[in-house]
């Protein structure tokens, strides 16, 4: 394929990225994370000095549009709208973000996979809903993994031919990976089975003295770095031990959803294609596709606090080998082959990720609670003098919606008290990821459910109920 050509495919990736990440920006509500986010941007310089590259990003986009709240109102989302924060405002980054990383991605694999897999890794990184969804998340995930995968494959072109030049770029993305969410060095791992894998095969060019030189002074700072935030702020660091968010089963399930099935077995037939021709390469991408969905999966095991999204790094090594697939299919050496035969793994693709986008743009509401249209119909149907209960998120979450810190927050163990001792008419919003679950499960005893307001699709789950508690009414109180 000629460069001219290759860059007219790069220029309409592009462009179909931007207009499926543009598409709906704002309709979904917030995220509880997306929140945080603007907590820790309104914040920055303090907190984990591993974590503050991750909300760079947000905090110069309200900067520059002058959204950034006073840091006395960094925890209280009432005032958020006043300043002009809005959902898109917040994703923005990310959109910008998740389109670049399509061309610089594709860019970048050009030389590993050739031009016409690399045009097929972009089309399908452009439609995958997973990509498109975390694209549209006011956090720090897509930018881990343009910096991951970026260092992914400058490791691999440096250490093919030889480049010092490019292994110092991959080392230097590493670092700009770890700084936007340390668990990116987890990539390093993978450097490190390629490099073992070298010492057998004697191969020079991985067993460099500036491979080691380099990579020995970024694992120091990253070491470093860690250690200095668990010793100077170990409350940030405790949260995330002994409680686990989702078990190995659902990370693993999860992320075979999320990247696309489709996706998944096309990229298992790239696999044996490479590994029986390019040993190391089909090697690589298959570590690297693994990998981080096996790390979270046995720490999921370990009762730690872990999740599916935390596995979207390895999202384009799996794309990059389903590419593989189809550019190798769809050559004209095949012609012997029917079209329809031939053009079965496309076709699998492109109908699995219209699918989910479906899904995602509709019933899936952005893959987020439908936090706004609860708080809209509380705000319509409740009295002044009614209290609002819920949970963490509940109250923060109201708080912006409604723009006033109505929601009183209990615990799982605290709200049938408050319900013992009510006098007058109250609120409950419980939210929880199944359809039939609630948080309080004697609520549905004691109070009346006004509206479930879910979303219907497969993986995630997500339901929030409203419920109207009269004394009068509560069977328990009688």
């Amino acid at each position: 394929m000629k460069t001219g050509v290759f860059l007219a495919w790069l220029l309409g990736a592009t462009l179909l990225s931007l207009i499926l990440r543009v598409i709906c920006l704002g309709n979904p509500s917030f995220w509880i994370d997306e929140i945080y986010s603007v907590t820790h941007a309104t914040n920055l310089g303090t907190g984990n000095i591993t974590k503050q590259f991750g909300f760079l990003p947000t905090y110069l986009v309200l900067k520059l549009t002058g959204s950034l709240p006073d840091p006395a109102y960094a925890s209280n989302p009432s005032v958020w709208q006043s300043v002009g924060i809005t959902e898109s405002l917040v994703r923005l980054p990310s959109v910008v973000l998740g389109v670049l990383s399509v061309p610089i991605l594709g860019w970048l694999s050009k030389p590993i996979v050739g031009s016409r897999a690399a045009v097929l890794f972009m089309l399908i990184l452009a439609v995958n809903t997973w990509h498109l969804h975390m694209s549209q998340t006011g956090r720090f995930y897509i930018q881990q993994m343009l910096f991951y995968n970026m260092a992914l494959l400058l490791y691999y072109q440096a250490t093919t031919i030889g480049s010092r030049l490019k292994l110092t770029l991959s080392l230097v993305c590493l670092f700009f990976g770890f700084m936007s969410q340390p668990p990116a060095l987890m990539v390093g791992l993978i450097f490190g089975i390629d490099w073992i894998c070298g010492v057998r095969a004697r191969d020079p060019k991985r067993l460099t003295i500036a491979s080691f030189v380099i990579g020995g002074i970024v694992a120091a700072i990253c070491a470093g770095l860690v250690i200095y935030d668990i010793k100077n702020r170990p409350d940030n660091w405790a949260q995330f031990a002994q409680t686990t968010s989702q078990p190995a089963k659902v990370i693993i399930a999860g992320a075979v959803w999320y990247i696309n099935p489709a996706i998944v077995l096309t990229a298992f037939a790239g696999f044996l294609w490479l590994v029986q021709r390019e040993f190391r390469l089909g090697s690589y991408l298959a570590i690297a596709s693994i990998l981080p969905i096996g790390i979270m999966g046995a720490l999921a095991l370990g009762n730690n606090f872990v999740h599916v999204r935390y596995t979207f790094v390895a999202l384009p090594a799996w794309v990059l080998l389903a590419a593989v697939t189809l550019d190798k299919s769809t050559r004209r050496s095949l012609a012997e082959y029917p079209i329809f035969i031939r053009g079965i793994p496309a076709g699998l693709i492109l109908i699995a990720c219209l699918y989910q986008d479906i899904g995602y743009y509709t019933g899936g509401g952005g893959y987020r609670p439908a936090w706004r249209d609860a708080f809209k119909d509380l705000s319509e149907m409740r009295q002044p003098d009614e209290v609002i209960y819920g949970d963490f998120h509940a109250r923060l979450i109201g708080a912006y919606y409604m723009q006033d810190d109505a929601i009183e927050e209990v615990t799982r163990g605290q709200l049938m008290e408050k319900l013992d001792e009510s006098d007058s008419q109250s609120w409950v919003i419980d939210k929880v990821g199944t359809s039939g679950g609630l948080t309080w499960n004697r609520l549905k005893d004691r109070a009346d459910l006004i509206w479930t307001y879910d979303r219907h699709i497969l993986q995630p789950y997500s339901s929030i109920k409203l419920f109207k508690h009269d004394p009068e009414r509560d069977p328990t109180l009688e």
